[in-house]
């Protein structure tokens, strides 16, 4: 018989976005937006008491934010 009182440690049944924390936790003065996560400070600081959906939005956010950068640096796309 299997426990499944405590599910594997990379399974989220609950579908909780994580934290984007990537452990970098430095921010770039002209953007405001740390350069790990690529999250701003206001997304940073209201993390823990935003709603399901707002941090979703923010994963996504951030997940857009690191395309846009990937586009920009890549010389293929000048």
């Amino acid at each position: 018989m299997s426990d499944t009182s405590n599910p594997a440690p990379d399974t989220n049944p609950d579908n909780l976005p994580a934290s984007p924390c990537v452990g970098v936790c430095t921010v770039d003065k002209e953007t405001k937006m740390c350069i790990g996560c690529l999250r701003t400070l206001k997304e940073i600081g209201g993390w823990r008491t935003m709603t399901l959906d707002q941090k979703r939005d923010v994963v996504a956010a951030c997940k857009q934010r690191a395309e846009d950068a990937q586009t920009v640096s890549d010389p293929a796309t000048l």
